[in-house]
């Protein structure tokens, strides 16, 4: 199945965040038969025909999540940021929204409230976070979501553990499985992971020399996501230390040997 992105010509914010648009899509048949028996195949996932909308502005952490949902049977939407998913949601009502509470324009709680309390609310709202799960989930589900995800996720079973949880048909559908997906060494995930970099690099790159505190934030949050999400260590660290004198330096120096070593192919922890 093909991945389809449409991006918007401006970006909503000054971290220069893209309004993107990324979902599964089947193809036009060109093998009946073929595509019957891929659909009986389909139809055998515990997540079949679910629509899932991603409010994640890491696109390594969104292509692991993208792999796992693809895994599983459903779809994916991803939007960056709250902006994006506003116009999103304005033509398209996911069964399940994901939503990051790290965002660049905003908390991922406030979306969470919005979608909750709507006229028509979504229910079937999952949180997702890197920090430890004890700051933030009674915060997350007195707001309004239905369960929480901790990155990293730790299988595809637990992730579709707990799409399953929060969705109203859950009990007619099959039981997620024991097998597992490995994500190291995915090209998908390491083209992503390297775009992360680069987006990071250029923002630190403006960042550090005009002293632009909340930027300089705002990347330690999205690189520690990153890590977080990929179970780098090492990324966690320097992106936690980046509040402690010369630690924006230290962050910058890692992010720029990491995409040095990304030149000869990138590994995923």
């Amino acid at each position: 199945m093909p991945v389809v992105k449409a991006f918007l010509a401006k970006p909503p914010s000054k971290w220069g965040v893209p309004f993107v648009l990324e979902c599964l899509g089947p193809m036009i048949p060109t093998n009946p038969e073929a595509e019957l028996r891929a659909l009986g195949s389909l139809r055998r996932q515990c997540l079949f025909a679910v629509t899932i909308l991603l409010v994640e502005d890491s696109r390594s952490a969104s292509e692991a999540i993208r792999l796992y949902a693809a895994e599983s049977g459903a779809r994916v939407r991803r939007a960056d940021s709250l902006h994006a998913a506003g116009r999103h949601l304005a033509i398209y009502r996911p069964n399940v929204v994901i939503v990051d509470l790290g965002l660049p324009d905003g908390s991922g709680l406030a979306l969470i409230r919005h979608l909750a309390s709507a006229s028509t609310p979504i229910g079937a709202i999952v949180a997702m976070s890197g920090h430890e799960r004890a700051s933030w989930q009674a915060e997350a589900l007195e707001a309004g979501a239905a369960g929480c995800l901790e990155k990293p996720i730790a299988s595809l079973r637990a992730f579709q553990e707990r799409i399953l949880s929060v969705l109203p048909d859950a009990a007619t559908r099959r039981a997620p499985e024991e097998r597992e997906l490995a994500l190291a060494g995915r090209a998908s995930v390491g083209a992503a992971l390297a775009d992360d970099m680069r987006r990071a690099r250029s923002l630190l790159g403006e960042a550090l020399p005009a002293g632009d505190l909340d930027t300089i934030a705002y990347c330690a949050q999205f690189l520690g996501s990153v890590g977080e999400m990929l179970g780098d260590a090492d990324l966690v660290a320097a992106a936690r230390g980046a509040t402690r004198p010369g630690g924006p330096v230290i962050l910058a120096a890692l992010v720029e040997r990491r995409l040095g070593a990304g030149r000869a192919g990138v590994q995923v922890a």
